[in-house]
């Protein structure tokens, strides 16, 4: 049998070095053929069994010997001789001329000798360019460093190896070493002197640099030529491109470790077995199953975990697996026992594993646990059972029915027939179009079915006509029914008859626009009595000769004047239970500023989300913001042709953010929300506590006030 380490050799390229034109010899040191390529084969007339018997100097002929051998002798002792040119005896007496070079392969001890049949060109010429040709197939490259004068030579393969035009550098060792990987430099340079100092060979796998950013993996060897007194006059060697095999070792290893981790995570049980039948592997999944740890269960046989009516019938069974040494892909069930005695179905999906020369040594495969699903074959009678119950009781309440692609109606049950009045003779091979009322426009059908036929279920209310004429309301989802392909071959349509409930609605929404009507007579009566309210106070205000009852008047007349635009607006507005807040505030602002004298010119700037709310809220929130115009107007536009006031209303988060400003005089420091000696602002603080809000107030640059009120 070949050495393993020759055949780790080949397997990146033994296919090309099978197909070059030339004979190569793996030699072992007392001169017996090793291995050979198949053009060597050819040359010899041999089979690889009768070369393996044979010294490779039997085949050259007498006068040839010395050379040969003094040739041989040479690559043993770590020299590197010239070409030899030899006179070799071919099978039936035929002679042919070979030139042979070598060298000794440091892995593994054998000498390799490449040979190149001379025919019509020159013998260095045909070998060079044979040898050349290997090392290109092999991608090695060779390289000598002379010691005397400290010369490095690289030959055409290496200077392609590291991408560099032989014309544009100088090569020593130096250079050399810059292009030797940063973190491999030291190990590389370490094991050269090394070598030099034990006068040993050495082959080392590292990185190079090529170019600015890629990296390369070369395996590089060397040894060593003497001199007669035993000084170094010269290290030989050559670097091989394994960049490719690197990359599929990093790549093997990321496939085994991600393999590892598949099968140690999965929910399937993984196990293998030897020859008896005794787990020699099982992942993690088996602990949760059987509640046996994976210790406690290896190296014992499936028996030990299974009751004994089904061991003569597993034996029978796993034998079968690897019978004529052929996987069988059925699977088979058997029953396990756990640490705590219950059964569990397991189904076992079982592959012979075969060694090297084809003889099975054992058994691996998956398990499922299908405990759950015989559980449920045993239930599935009583399922069948419970759901013909069901489908009694929902043919009790459900109006059910069934149509094909086409719309035309294949089932209908009994409740369908009692509510529309047709018999099912009538209704089965017929359109829904029987009871169409009418009510619904083409669209709706036309949206309902394009639901249907995209897939989705469709949910909605239907009024419908029956045989006589009436009229009865449904509530319907209407769902696609698939067959094994997956695709929709039938529509199943469960309605429920809603026709009371439709009645109520309408009786509700009867009543609810009366009391519409009635709400907005009142919001009248009621505006029309404020409006009068507001006259009077107004006319109250001018006769009094007081200026601080004149004012105390004014005031009261603006609060109800902002009141008074509330129900102005909810008696305009369609609604009468919600308005918002951007029609109202807006208004309310304009209303106010008209009261004051014009001769103060105020500049606003209004921003109010559409936002809707209840009169109540907004009553309040209009007090609020008539008392801050208010105090704007008398106090911080005291003295000034003009002032700016800012409002903003924004809803966030279930609270309604208003933000009041103006660029008047600020407030007295001292001045408290909570205990201020005005009315207005004790009204303001007051209304605010009213709707379980707060209020912030700021004295930079005028007036602020920053009120969060929830919706």
């Amino acid at each position: 049998m070949k050495d393993r380490r020759l055949e780790q050799v080949w397997e990146g390229g033994n296919l090309a070095l099978e197909s070059l034109p030339v004979a190569i010899f793996w030699i072992t040191p007392d001169g017996y053929i090793h291995s050979v390529t198949q053009r060597a084969r050819v040359l010899m007339s041999q089979t690889d069994a009768d070369l393996s018997k044979i010294r490779l100097d039997e085949f050259v002929r007498f006068e040839s010997k010395q050379d040969y051998h003094t040739f041989f002798k040479m690559i043993l002792e770590g020299k590197e001789p010239e070409s030899c040119h030899v006179a070799w005896n071919l099978i039936g007496g035929q002679v042919v001329s070979l030139l042979l070079r070598g060298n000794i392969s440091i892995e593994n001890g054998l000498v390799q000798i490449v040979a190149c049949e001379i025919t019509g060109e020159g013998p260095d010429t045909a070998f060079k360019t044979n040898y050349e040709l290997l090392k290109d197939v092999a991608k090695i490259g060779q390289w000598e460093v002379d010691h005397r004068d400290g010369s490095l030579f690289w030959c055409r393969k290496t200077y392609e190896i590291f991408e560099i035009d032989p014309n544009e550098i100088h090569l020593d060792l130096d250079f050399f070493t810059t292009r030797v990987h940063p973190d491999d430099r030291d190990m590389v340079m370490q094991t050269y002197l090394v070598s030099r100092q034990n006068q040993t060979p050495y082959e080392l796998d590292h990185r190079i640099l090529v170019g600015e950013k890629k990296i390369k993996w070369v395996r590089e060897t060397c040894q060593w030529s003497y001199d007669e007194n035993g000084n170094s006059i010269r290290s030989l060697g050559t670097c091989q491109d394994i960049t490719s095999q690197k990359q599929l070792e990093s790549q093997l290893q990321s496939t085994e470790a991600n393999y590892y981790l598949l099968v140690e995570n999965t929910s399937t049980l993984v196990w293998s077995c030897d020859l008896e039948y005794r787990f020699t592997y099982l992942n993690p999944a088996w602990e949760k199953i059987l509640g046996y740890t994976r210790e406690e269960m290896m190296d014992r046989s499936h028996s030990d975990f299974k009751p004994s009516e089904v061991l003569v019938r597993d034996q029978e069974a796993i034998e079968k697996f690897s019978r004529d040494k052929v996987v069988v892909s059925d699977a088979y069930e058997t029953i396990f026992l756990t640490k705590q005695g219950q059964r569990r179905y397991i189904e076992f999906h079982t592959t012979p594993i075969f060694d090297a020369g084809g003889e099975i040594i054992g058994t691996h495969g998956t398990a499922l646990d299908i405990t759950d699903r015989r559980l449920a074959e045993i239930k599935l009678e009583e399922s069948f059972f419970e759901l013909e119950q069901v489908q009694s009781a929902i043919d009790q309440h459900a109006i059910v029915a069934m149509t094909d692609l086409s719309g035309k109606i294949i089932y209908a049950n009994q409740r369908f027939c009692e509510i529309s009045q047709y018999s099912r003779h009538d209704l089965l091979g017929n359109n829904h179009r029987i009871i169409n009322s009418g009510h619904h426009g083409p669209e709706f059908f036309k949206s309902m079915y394009q639901t249907i036929k995209n897939g989705n279920t469709w949910h909605g209310e239907i009024k419908n006509r029956a045989k006589d004429g009436t009229h009865y309301w449904v509530s319907t989802t209407i769902s696609p029914l698939k067959n094994a392909q997956g695709e929709i071959d039938r529509y199943l349509a469960i309605r429920t008859d809603i026709t009371a409930i439709k009645e109520a609605e309408e009786k509700i929404q009867k009543l609810l626009s009366e009391k519409e009507i009635i709400l907005i007579e009142v919001h009248h009566r009621i505006k029309n009595n404020m409006n009068t309210i507001y006259s009077l106070l107004r006319l109250e205000a001018t006769l009094q000769a007081d200026s601080t009852q004149e004012t105390i008047l004014v005031d009261a007349s603006n609060r109800v004047k902002s009141m008074l635009l509330l129900y102005d607006k909810l008696y305009r507005s369609e609604r009468t239970d919600k308005l918002l807040i951007s029609v109202y505030f807006p208004a309310l602002i304009a209303e106010i500023l008209k009261i004051f004298p014009s001769k103060i010119k105020i500049e606003t700037m209004v921003e109010v989300d559409s936002l809707l709310l209840d009169p109540t809220k907004i009553s309040s929130l209009g007090i609020i913001l008539n008392e801050l115009i208010t105090n704007s107007m008398k106090y911080s536009f005291e003295g000034r042709r003009s002032g700016k006031i800012s409002f903003s209303a924004k809803e966030k988060e279930g609270y309604l953010h208003i933000e009041y400003s103006d660029d008047g005089i600020s407030m007295d420091p001292n001045v408290d929300l909570e205990h201020s000696v005005g009315f207005g602002l004790n009204l303001i603080s007051m209304m605010i506590r009213q709707l379980k809000g707060k209020v912030t107030l700021n004295r930079i640059s005028g007036n602020q006030f920053y009120i969060e009120v929830p919706i």
